[in-house]
């Protein structure tokens, strides 16, 4: 049976948020270690928490997203048995 919109509306509701696109993240901390790469740099203090804090917001979304898609497929396996 088709969900009706008002319980729609609250599962989505009550769904985890999805991070923005995180590609733009991951290039941003690849072109910072090519540079450096490229520079024969060596990484600074300050370079190293830029791309740890970085990293930590890419594990974060990750987290965000694989909430996500556990809600939604509990969701759904829960719908299917009905």
């Amino acid at each position: 049976m088709p969900l009706t919109n008002a319980e729609w509306r609250k599962l989505k509701k009550d769904a985890p948020k999805v991070p923005d696109i995180t590609c733009p993240a991951i290039d941003d901390v690849i072109k910072r270690l090519d540079k450096m790469i490229e520079t024969n740099k060596v990484l600074t203090e300050y370079q190293h928490g830029v791309l740890c804090r970085r990293l930590e917001k890419l594990r974060t979304a990750n987290e965000l997203l694989r909430d996500s898609g556990v809600y939604w497929y509990n969701i759904s396996k829960d719908h299917l048995k009905k």
